[in-house]
């Protein structure tokens, strides 16, 4: 998991916002009426997984994906068409998130705060590819950055797989590579870069083996890959 910065709020959504929120507030903080039937966010799915380059803000895989309420629309209404409460997620990690929410919250893919960013929560563990709490961190946030792990199942077998799976190509590609810098570097900007899936475990991977990362996300929060 990474930090994504997912731009402006597209103009038209002002309008909806308006028109359809105190709908929601209405069911489920006044607890009147029926649920409402509108999902509006739906039609910006497009905009928000070009914002976040088509990966899941939880897991970093490639999907079609849909439009996760990082607060939870049943626990936060107000925030159902709030721009700064969406999140491009895979259909699995969406679904396994659905309405929880700890008193704590949990790590936001697009803090604006540097130092509420998962980077700094989250490490990888490359011999068996688990996301891992950050050793660092204080008891505290170590036991919130566990929680959002276990309560997104982000080390769930098939996540793992994925991860696995990639750290075997890049270092078979490095193997074949070795002869030709020029190919060698050309192929790890691209692995490394946050556009690419599964970067964040990529670039744990080749810092442990001693290559100089170049990531302007990390050393300029302002700049996404």
């Amino acid at each position: 998991m990474h930090w994504v910065d997912r731009g402006a709020e597209p103009t038209e959504l002002e309008a909806i916002r308006l028109r359809f929120t105190p709908g929601w507030v209405t069911y489920y903080q006044d607890g009147v009426g029926g649920r409402p039937g509108d999902a509006r966010w739906r039609q910006f799915r497009g905009t928000l997984s070009r914002a976040f380059a088509g990966l899941c803000a939880y897991c970093e895989e490639t999907d079609r994906g849909e439009v996760d309420h990082f607060r939870p629309v049943s626990k936060f209404p107000q925030l159902v068409y709030e721009w700064t409460n969406w999140l491009f997620a895979c259909h699995n990690c969406n679904m396994v998130k659905s309405n929880q929410w700890p008193d704590d919250g949990y790590i936001n893919p697009c803090a604006e705060d540097e130092s509420e960013r998962p980077e700094r929560f989250f490490v990888f563990d490359t011999t068996d590819g688990k996301m891992i709490p950050n050793p660092d961190l204080s008891a505290g946030n170590r036991q919130k950055a566990q929680q959002m792990i276990n309560d997104l199942d982000l080390n769930a077998s098939h996540h793992i797989k994925e991860r696995t799976y990639m750290l075997i190509l890049i270092e078979r590609s490095l193997l074949s590579l070795t002869e030709n810098s020029d190919a060698e570097q050309e192929y790890l900007s691209r692995v490394i870069d946050r556009t690419s899936p599964l970067s964040s475990i990529a670039r744990a991977f080749l810092a442990e083996r001693g290559f100089i990362i170049d990531d302007p996300a990390e050393t300029n929060p302002d700049t996404t890959l």
